[in-house]
């Protein structure tokens, strides 16, 4: 076996056996980065059949191949902590000691990834479909050993000195996540299966009336004429969804219930059911044999034996991709889709995917490649971000979907799933809430993305009891007042790989004293979850409680109480900004009325407003507008506050033209003029604020400090506002 070296990125570099990466990953795209060869440097080099890998210690990593596969062995440190694997197991971030097997199954194992990190300053990816099993000090504990069962020796390594550093790197390479539609970062709810087209549309009024924010609502599988329809010629139950006959099927105009949904604002989300092979679109192949002529010695000239047989597979149509079908429902205003894990958990052990790849290399990517093929076919029909929703998912999932954590409801160990995903840089996670306890509903209106699924129940807010309808409101409320920090942060998460949700490890990778937290992580920069168990460990530093403003000092266990209606706790990292926003009943209702929230302390402290269209790919052309916010922090009793030029513009559209009349389309706004943002000062008081050294009027109510800063003000540039305590 002779190993060869690229590099493919600063800190990133690609090690293999083969003159050709022929993992399924490399093969279809999924993976980025140029592979540019390298000679043994100072960092890394082949010795025989191993990789000496230079990092905060030399790292050793010895391959051996076999008929079927590969064997990885590394000697480990005396505390080195490892981490990553993904959702493949819900017990534990910090996994060393851990013997694990990376194949997709129903709950159990619904996303794994083949990415481990180390705190001694490396990260390994394993470019493989296959199923691994990772013994990670299980059997020896200074030693780990990676068995993968097919393939020749493909692998990444990556170096820095912190674990966000390794995803920063990781996702270099597995790619970037997703910024997802606007609505999708609003509250989704998933309606119980037995509703029709006119409890839809009451249900979304109730929403509006209420002053519930909600933006999408989502249907079960018996939307479908044929429930659990796992083909491409799925129809609506037209006795629940009625949709005149005389009228096209794509149809969203205003004799439809997809006309008034719009009206109202709320998006629509479809159940899918999947086995469609998207191999063949892959590929771009057709069977091997298509037709043929009878032999002649043929007395019957039966027409089942004129044409090939595609074994067990009466779903794909060969040459046609799976979003194909879907245009329709997308023009009838389908702005998401849920893919259920049936059957991409189950084995399909004679199966020939694309006519020629058995089910043991595919099974894993299967849901990458499914979410690759309705994203782009999405992206290449209107140009518009989709919102998917998986329950399963692989490496490069990120690229492409949204996850949530399968049928496991809204506990405890669905945050471990989420963590571990965030660990290998996947961000868009998150579970359905169990909005009757007081604790779920607290974890999943702070998740990066929110899904409430009724599915066989009846849990709207109006049958709920006053009390839990009003915290659900109160709840919602906050999640869309929250919107323009999640949405910046999403975009941060897009940019440089550093997911929404982060666990304690990922942050504060420098210490072991967070290995073990379960129940607390940071969503962004700033702020600080803790869910279900009250006895929090905090970071060093101050603290603000969101919710009463008090002051923690950090660097210590906590027995928290939340204040009444409040289902855990929230704290804000002292010094810090965060940009909020009036709520609104849904996301794209009107434009945005900012509020920059301010911590003063002597922490210095940054954020951006983010702003794009919402609905397309522009803002990966540099389509969107930033604001850069920096406080100084307090020196010498002054503490600056700069708010920034808004750099950047995008554009609006009517529509994409492919379905004017029916108009299934709305408006997509483009930037719109400066308006006035408030500053609202938490905490301290000052004694004067200025601008240019003029006195800026401002009030107090109780322990807050208010002033607007205005449109003509923003207009005119960068400003530095002067805070005196």
């Amino acid at each position: 076996m002779e190993l060869k070296i690229f590099q493919v990125g600063k800190n990133a570099y690609h090690v293999r056996s083969t003159d050709e990466s022929k993992s399924m990953l490399s093969r279809y795209g999924i993976l980025k980065g140029q592979d540019v060869p390298v000679a043994d440097s100072a960092y890394i080099r082949i010795v025989g059949d191993s990789v000496v890998f230079g990092v905060k210690r030399e790292v050793t990593f010895s391959l051996k191949e076999y008929k079927d596969g590969y064997s990885i062995k590394v000697q480990l440190s005396d505390k080195e902590r490892l981490f990553g694997l993904g959702d493949s197991n819900r017990e534990r971030l910090m996994i060393r000691g851990m013997r694990i097997a990376l194949n997709k199954e129903n709950v159990r194992c619904y996303g794994p990834m083949p990415i481990l990190l180390s705190s001694d300053g490396w990260a390994l990816f394993v470019n493989t479909t296959y199923r691994s099993v990772f013994d990670l000090g299980y059997t020896n504990s200074d030693e780990m050993s990676i068995c993968v069962l097919g393939g020749q020796s493909d692998i990444y390594l990556f170096k820095s000195d912190t674990l966000l550093g390794l995803t920063t790197s990781i996702t270099e390479i597995t790619g970037r996540p997703i910024l997802l539609p606007k609505f999708a970062y609003g509250l989704t709810v998933v309606n119980n299966e037995r509703i029709n087209d006119a409890q839809l549309l009451e249900y979304t009024r109730l929403y509006r009336e209420m002053g519930i924010p909600c933006d999408c609502m989502g249907l079960e599988p018996y939307w479908m004429s044929k429930n659990y329809d796992f083909s491409v010629d799925k129809k609506w139950n037209d006795e629940k969804f009625y949709i005149p006959y005389w009228k096209p099927s794509n149809t969203s105009d205003s004799g439809t219930f997809f006309h008034n949904l719009r009206r109202m604002g709320m998006q629509l989300s479809l159940w899918l059911c999947e086995d469609y092979d998207v191999i063949y679109n892959e590929e771009n192949a057709h069977p091997y044999v298509e037709n043929y002529e009878f032999a002649e010695d043929a007395e019957i000239l039966d027409v089942h034996l004129g044409q090939s047989a595609i074994y067990q597979d009466k779903i794909t149509k060969i040459g046609e991709r799976w979003f194909e079908h879907l245009k329709k429902f997308v023009d009838n205003g389908a702005a998401a889709f849920k893919l259920d894990a049936s059957n991409q958990v189950l084995a399909h052990p004679d199966r020939l995917w694309g006519g020629r790849f058995h089910d043991n290399e595919v099974h894993n990517v299967y849901p990458v490649l499914l979410a690759k093929d309705m994203a782009e076919g999405h992206k290449e029909y209107n140009g518009r971000r989709l919102m998917i929703n998986t329950s399963c998912a692989y490496v490069g999932t990120q690229q492409y979907a949204a996850t949530w954590a399968g049928d496991t409801g809204g506990g405890p160990k669905t945050l471990v799933s989420v963590m571990n995903y965030a660990m290998c840089g996947h961000s868009n996670s998150g579970c359905d809430i169990d909005v009757t306890n007081l604790q779920s509903m607290h974890y999943g209106f702070l998740m990066p993305w929110t899904q409430q699924n009724n599915w066989s129940y009846w849990n709207y807010p109006w049958y709920l009891g006053e009390e839990l309808k009003e915290i659900y409101k109160s709840y919602s409320l906050m999640r869309s007042s929250l919107f323009p920090y999640l949405y910046y942060t999403s975009f941060i998460a897009h940019r440089d790989g550093v997911p929404m949700l982060r666990p304690l490890p990922l942050v504060y990778s420098d210490t072991d004293k967070f290995d073990n937290v379960k129940n607390a992580y940071m969503l962004g920069d700033s702020l600080f979850v803790g869910v279900f168990d009250m006895n929090l460990t905090l970071p060093e530093g101050e603290w603000i409680d969101y919710f009463t403003g008090e002051s923690i000092v950090g660097g210590r266990s906590i027995k928290y109480i939340p204040p009444e209606r409040i289902g855990g706790a929230l704290f804000v990292k002292s010094g810090a900004i965060i940009v909020t926003m009036t709520p609104q009943r849904y996301l794209t209702e009107r434009e945005h009325e900012y509020v920059i929230n301010l911590y003063p302390s002597s922490e210095s402290g940054s954020t951006a407003i983010y702003e794009d269209d919402g609905y397309t790919y522009d803002y990966q052309q540099g389509g969107y507008a930033l604001t850069e916010i920096t406080s100084s922090g307090i020196r010498n009793s002054e503490l600056m506050l700069t708010v920034g030029e808004r750099k950047g513009s995008f554009s609006g559209r009517r529509d994409n033209g492919h379905d004017i009349i029916n108009n299934s389309i709305p408006e997509i706004r483009g930037i719109s003029d400066l308006g006035d943002v408030k500053v609202v000062a938490h905490g301290k008081i000052p004694k004067s604020i200025t601008l240019r050294e003029e006195d800026v009027p401002f009030a107090v109510h109780g322990e807050k400090c208010e002033f607007i800063v205005k449109a003509e003000q923003r207009a005119s540039g960068s400003l530095n506002y002067v805070l005196r305590f």
